[in-house]
């Protein structure tokens, strides 16, 4: 059984709480729904968008159990898509309901993780979050979907003058504002000791993240979300606070989990991005394992896919010449993501090991769902490859000149 707790409080300055929380730890379905529109409607909203979710439980449930089976790309996606359709479907009962009830503008955030199999799975609108606790350290996994957070993000607001914005509670996305209001999606491996909080900005906005870090990483899950709780009130309890605290089952896998999230984190296409922003385009990458003379790209074949080695080594060859040996966080073929045209090299196993492979119809797929973040992936793409031309060039006129000598 999965070890949880679920604690909401209506705070001290309402007598209504229009939060609706979920909790079905056999499915591994977490949700907090924290309702918008005023009395009665947020309550509504909040409860339907969570009532949706549940009725999707056993499929959602079902899809992450053939993900723990297959552990490939098709599998992992089909999760985050089975995910997509709750919550949008959510969205469309949100809406109806609102229009049928003449409740008009009758809507809700949603936070949702899917857990098992040592992964997690995220769906998220509006502005309450999650975070993942660790290694004693927080990180949010959302990104607030509000006036504020827009600002910050283009410059015009810093984050210390977002916490008195006369914007800071209005939110830009919210299940119900339309009838197919899509979600962020996100996936995470869990490792040993990891800890999930999902909460209402009834706890992160009167309560900063040092403090939500230094509680959330201590004592047992049920003092833990009873201590959040306490520490909303003591900053005034302003909202409807709610939070679910979440110790899934870590992945097996845990020494290959840790070196791709290493290899994410390093790879020029994702270097510097925060970390929840990582997690969002790890949905382009699958995992191939090879052995001792698996060919992964032979060469005069057409290419259009990106390797990056993660554990062992591979090398490089052409016709009978040994060309070079690539270990752990090196990759070879990234022109195959903007062209296709025939490799120039052979490049094998040398060891046991795994490598990322990013195909182009994965990106471009994602780059037409996600536009600003695949952009500035291909953006990457293009100062790397721009680099590497001028290099080759100036090694050109180098050796021209030699000979010239």
């Amino acid at each position: 059984m999965i070890r949880h707790a679920a604690l909401t409080h209506p705070g001290l300055r309402r007598e209504n709480n229009e939060d609706s929380l979920l909790c079905l730890p056999e499915q591994g379905l977490f949700v907090v729904a924290d309702g918008v529109g005023g009395r009665a409607a947020g309550e509504v909203a909040s409860a339907l968008c969570v009532e949706v979710l549940a009725e999707h439980a056993a499929r959602l449930a079902a899809a992450v159990a053939g993900w723990s089976r297959r552990r490939d790309w098709q599998s992992r996606d089909g999760v985050l898509r089975a995910l997509e359709v709750a919550c949008l479907e959510a969205s469309a009962r949100v809406y109806e309901e609102g229009e049928r009830t003449h409740r008009r503008g009758m809507t809700t955030t949603l936070v949702v993780a899917l857990v098992g199999g040592g992964s997690a799975f995220f769906a998220h609108v509006g502005d309450s979050r999650i975070y993942l606790l660790r290694d004693g350290l927080i990180r949010q996994l959302t990104e607030d979907h509000s006036v504020v957070n827009e600002m910050i993000r283009n410059g015009a607001m810093s984050a210390h003058d977002a916490l008195r914005s006369q914007y800071r509670n209005v939110i830009t996305k919210a299940v119900g504002i339309k009838p197919n209001e899509k979600p962020d999606l996100l996936s995470a491996e869990i490792l040993p000791g990891d800890r999930l909080l999902l909460c209402s900005d009834g706890l992160s906005d009167p309560v900063d993240a040092d403090e939500i870090e230094e509680i959330a990483c201590q004592n047992d899950v049920q003092t833990c979300g009873q201590q959040l709780i306490e520490a909303a009130l003591r900053a005034g309890g302003p909202d409807n606070v709610s939070v679910i605290v979440v110790e899934p089952e870590a992945t097996p896998q845990t020494e290959a989990a840790r070196a791709r999230a290493q290899i994410m984190q390093d790879l020029f296409l994702f270097r510097d991005m925060p970390f929840h922003t990582r997690l969002r385009v790890s949905r382009i990458c699958e995992e191939l394992f090879f052995s001792p003379g698996t060919v992964l790209v032979r060469e005069g074949d057409a290419g259009d896919s990106m390797f990056v080695i993660v554990q062992g080594s591979a090398v490089v060859t052409s016709g009978e010449l040994r060309l070079a040996r690539l270990g752990a966080g090196e990759h070879f073929g990234e022109l195959g993501l903007l062209e296709s045209r025939p490799r120039t090299a052979t490049v094998a196993g040398e060891s046991w090991g795994s490598a990322i492979v990013i195909r182009r119809s994965q990106l471009v797929e994602f780059c037409e769902r996600e536009p600003a973040l695949g952009n500035a992936i291909l953006w990457r793409l293009l100062a790397t490859l721009g680099e590497r031309l001028q290099a080759a060039n100036s090694l050109a006129v180098r050796a021209t000149g030699e000979l010239g000598g």
